[in-house]
Order: structure tokens, then sequence, then C-alpha cells
């Protein structure tokens, strides 16, 4: 009984409104019409977009580079002008160009309608060893960047205490574990600083062979540091020394090795 009770009411109910419900179907079914509508021309545009002339990628811009040519990353990227900008999303390219040694992190920009730039973070080259008539050049981390025939306006620091010829490009010069590696990079800060100072002259060699005989070269002048305990303390003292007027274009040493005051050894010319 109570569901013929229901029933009728809601007979009733469709009855008396009638046109309001079969107004507001007619709207429910204009607008899933609008919405397929609108679906197809967004699907349509999108086609169309990719098709178009107009968003052909016509120039490709490369920043942040300094070591790595923009024709080595342009080939690397695989990028080539012609193709539908929106169709490209460049993840290939940016994995290939993070293979160059000397990139740590690139960025691709769709700059609309045809424009793609590549951003790329270089390592640092800091260091360089030379092995008969071939340079290995390191960065600050001692990661071996590259093989090269010269090092020409590149303003690299010769470094000694490594067999360069066992490692490969992209690896350390040396274990995870080596003292040395920890103690160039320490040494790199301080280079860093150095040059920041526009001093008359700059280093020009690190001899890490023996790590409690750290040797520094700046000019015709070799600081000794015996281990790098206090570093930056022991550089500023051997500083302080060789940029004296009296000792400007000197050749012998310095030695800051020990506590107490430093012992100046000048060669006579």
């Amino acid at each position: 009984m109570k569901k013929k009770g229901e029933d009728l009411i809601k007979g009733n109910y469709i009855i008396q409104n009638k046109e309001k419900l079969l107004h507001k179907r007619k709207k429910n079914k204009k607008i899933r019409v609008l919405m397929l509508l609108v679906i197809i021309m967004i699907s349509t545009l999108i086609t169309l977009c990719i098709k178009l002339p107009y968003f052909n990628i016509t120039s490709i811009e490369i920043t942040g580079n300094n070591n790595s040519s923009k024709d080595e990353i342009y080939d690397t990227a695989k990028v080539h002008l012609g193709s539908n900008i929106l169709y490209e999303n460049f993840n290939d390219s940016k994995k290939q160009i993070m293979k160059n040694p000397y990139i740590v992190g690139v960025k691709v920009k769709k700059g609309l309608p045809s424009k793609i730039t590549i951003q790329v973070q270089e390592k640092v080259a800091v260091f360089y060893g030379k092995v008969n008539n071939d340079y290995y050049i390191l960065d600050n981390n001692g990661i071996l960047l590259e093989k090269r025939s010269n090092i020409k306006n590149m303003n690299l620091v010769k470094l000694i205490g490594f067999n360069y010829q066992k490692t490969e490009v992209g690896q350390l010069v040396g274990s995870k574990n080596d003292r040395r590696i920890n103690i160039i990079k320490d040494i790199t800060n301080i280079i860093n600083e150095y040059r920041k100072a526009n001093r008359d002259s700059d280093i020009t060699m690190v001899d890490v062979s023996n790590v409690i005989d750290v040797k520094v070269f700046t000019g015709e002048m070799c600081i000794k540091f015996g281990t790098t305990d206090d570093l930056k303390d022991k550089f500023n003292k051997a500083i302080n020394i060789i940029t004296q007027l009296k000792y400007q274009g000197a050749k012998g040493y310095v030695d800051v090795s020990f506590t107490g005051n430093p012992v100046v050894i000048i060669e006579k010319k």
C-alpha cells in the first residue's frame, strides 16, 4: 500500500510539472550537445595547431655554455628546425644533453610560437693535468671533464699528484675516500677567493702528491702548507708575505706548515 501511495504521488507530480520537466530535459540535452561541440572544437584546434607551420620551430637558442660548444649541444639534443613546438616534449633531448660530462643541469623552454631556448648549467673547469701532449681537465670535485690537446684561454691551475691516464671521462680522478679529492675541493675555494681579490699574480700549480706536504705555487713562489688543517689561515699568512713589495718577482718558498712565524726562503738571483 505504501509503494502504491508513493507511485501515485510521483505520478501526480509529473502530471502537474510536465512542462517544467520537459524544459529541464531539453536544457540538459542542449548542455550535453554544447559540451560535445566544445570538445570537438578543442580537438580540432589542437590538431590544427600541431599541423600548422606557424608552430614549427624556427629558432633555437643555447645559453649557459662556456666549455661545451653550441654545435655539440645542438647535435646532442636532436632538436630540429621545422619540427612542431607543441608536439615536442624534449625529455629525450635533456637526457642526451646531460650525458655531457661538463653539464650538471639543463632546461628547455618553449617560446611560442616557434622559439626554443636550451639553458645549460655547467661544471666549472678548475684544474688540468698534463701527460705527454695531452691535457686532462678537471672540475673542483676532481671529476675528469675531458681530454684535449690544448688549454688555450681556459685559465686553469696545474694539478700534480694523480694518475690521469687511468681515469675515464666523467669519473673521479681518485677514489671517493681519497684525501686528495677533499684537498682539491678546499683549495678550489682558496683559488676563487684569491682571484676575486684581483691579485697581480695568480695561482698556477697545486701539488697534492703528498697529503701531509701540500704545496701551492703562485708565480715563482711556493707555499708549503704541510697538511690542509687551517688552510685559509695558512694561506692568508703566506699571501700577506708574498704580496709585500720586496718579494715581488722573487723565487723561493714560504713555509706555513707549522705553528709560529712562517719561514721565508728566497733564492738569490
